[in-house]
C-alpha cells in the first residue's frame, strides 16, 4: 500500500472545509456542488475522454474549491477548440481523476508560512506529493534562485509603464522575455478579453503585460504579486496573494464579490509552491492557484496562461515545473482548453524556455 503524506501545515489547513461564506439571492447550489457540475460539463458537444496515464493511479492531489465562487449558473458561449495537434498525440485533452480533497477552500495556500530562507530540495515528507507518486521526475541540475521580497519593494512609475506602451504600439519585442508572443493573442481576442474589461495578471515583476492590456483599451488592471508594488498608473492596482484573498472574502460576504473578463499569467503559475519568490511551499500551489482564478473569472470568461510545455512532465527545482501530459490536465480541470498560441512544444523536458499560450474558458458557474 502506498501511503501520501501531507506536511502538519497542510494537514491542519485541509480540515477547514466547513468555513464557506453563503452567498446571498443566489441559485442553491453549494460551492463544491458549482465545482463537481464545472468537471463534468460539457463544450459544444466534446466530451474529452479519461487521461490514460490515471488507470492505476494512486497518488494524492488537492486543487480544492472556492467556497465563495458565484452559486449563479448563467448561460456561456465556448468558443470551439481549435485542436493542437501535440497536444492531441499525446492525449493532453482529456478528463484527469477526481480531486482528492474537494472540500479544501483553495485560497488558505495563502495562509501556509512562506520561506524566510532558501529550500534547496524538496521536503522528504512531501517528495511523493510534489511527483504525484513518482510519476513525475525531480531535476536538480538546471539552477537554483532565491528571491527576497523583504525588501523595499518595486515602483513602477508612468515613465516605466509608458517605456513598454510605445514598444506595444510599435509591436517591437518588449517585456521580460523580449517577445512578440503575445500581439497575435491581443489582436484576435482585445475586444472579447480586454477592451473596456478588467483584467487581472497574475505575477508580474515589469509591468509589459499591463502596459499592452492598458495599451489595448482595459478599462482596469490588477496585479496580483507577492513582491510589493507601487504605482502611479492611472487603472492600473497592485495587491499582495494575501491581501487579495482577504478583499476577495470580505466581498463575497458582502455579496460583491469582484469578478474579472479575463487574467493573464505568462512564465508565473509554473513556480508556484516552490518556494523560489517566497512563496508557501506547496506540492499543489499551481493547481489551487487555477481553483481560485475559476472564481476570480466570471463564467465563461478567458484565462491566457503560458508555462512550459513538454512531451514529458518534469520538475526543476526550486524553479519551475515543466508542464506535460500528467500535470497539463489536472491544471485546468476546470477550464475548457480553447486555443494554443505557438507550436506546443518540443520533447525536451529540460527545454523551459518553450512556453505556448494556452486561451481557456472558465468553466465554473457555466450552464
Amino acid at each position: 500500500m502506498i501511503f501520501i503524506v501531507l506536511t502538519t501545515s497542510l494537514f491542519f489547513l485541509l480540515q477547514w472545509h466547513d468555513w464557506f461564506i453563503e452567498m446571498p439571492n443566489v441559485f442553491q447550489l453549494s460551492a463544491l456542488d458549482v465545482y463537481k457540475r464545472a468537471e463534468k460539463l460539457t463544450v459544444n458537444g466534446i466530451v474529452d475522454p479519461p487521461c490514460s496515464w490515471s488507470v492505476n493511479f494512486s497518488a494524492y492531489v488537492c486543487s480544492g474549491h472556492c467556497p465563495w465562487v458565484t452559486k449563479k449558473i448563467v448561460k456561456c458561449t465556448f468558443i470551439p477548440r481549435v485542436i493542437n495537434e501535440k497536444f492531441q498525440q499525446n492525449e493532453m485533452y482529456c478528463i484527469p481523476p477526481p480531486d482528492n480533497c474537494p472540500f479544501h477552500n483553495a485560497w488558505l495556500k495563502e495562509k501556509l508560512p512562506r520561506p524566510l530562507s532558501p529550500v534547496r530540495s524538496i521536503p522528504t515528507e512531501l517528495l511523493c506529493n510534489f511527483t504525484l507518486n513518482d510519476l513525475i521526475p525531480v531535476n536538480y541540475k538546471i539552477g537554483f534562485r532565491f528571491s527576497n521580497y523583504n525588501g523595499s519593494g518595486l515602483n513602477w512609475s508612468t515613465n516605466y509603464v509608458n517605456i513598454f506602451r510605445d514598444q506595444v504600439k510599435k509591436r517591437e519585442p518588449f517585456g521580460s522575455y523580449k517577445t512578440k508572443a503575445l500581439y497575435p493573442v491581443l489582436e484576435a481576442y482585445g475586444e472579447q478579453a480586454v477592451h473596456s474589461k478588467n483584467c487581472a495578471v497574475i505575477g508580474s515583476e515589469n509591468p509589459w503585460i499591463e502596459a499592452a492590456l492598458l495599451e489595448f483599451g482595459a478599462a482596469t488592471v490588477t496585479t496580483i504579486e507577492y513582491n510589493r508594488i507601487t504605482t502611479d498608473v492611472p487603472n492600473l492596482f497592485t495587491i499582495t496573494p494575501s491581501a487579495f484573498a482577504d478583499r476577495q472574502q470580505n466581498e463575497a460576504a458582502a455579496g460583491n464579490l469582484e469578478l474579472f473578463d479575463s487574467v493573464w499569467i505568462y512564465s508565473s503559475l509554473e513556480h508556484d509552491g516552490l518556494g523560489r519568490y517566497t512563496d508557501p511551499i506547496n506540492p499543489y500551489g499551481d493547481f489551487q492557484t487555477m481553483t481560485k482564478i475559476s472564481c476570480m473569472l466570471k463564467p465563461g470568461a478567458f484565462l491566457f496562461l503560458a508555462v512550459p510545455t513538454s512531451k514529458y512532465d518534469s520538475i526543476h527545482f526550486n524553479l519551475h515545473r515543466v508542464y506535460g501530459p500528467i500535470r497539463l490536465p489536472l491544471l485546468h480541470r476546470y477550464f475548457h482548453l480553447v486555443k494554443v498560441f505557438g507550436d506546443g512544444f518540443n520533447t525536451d523536458p529540460n527545454n523551459f524556455g518553450w512556453q505556448p499560450i494556452l486561451l481557456l474558458q472558465n468553466k465554473v458557474g457555466c450552464k
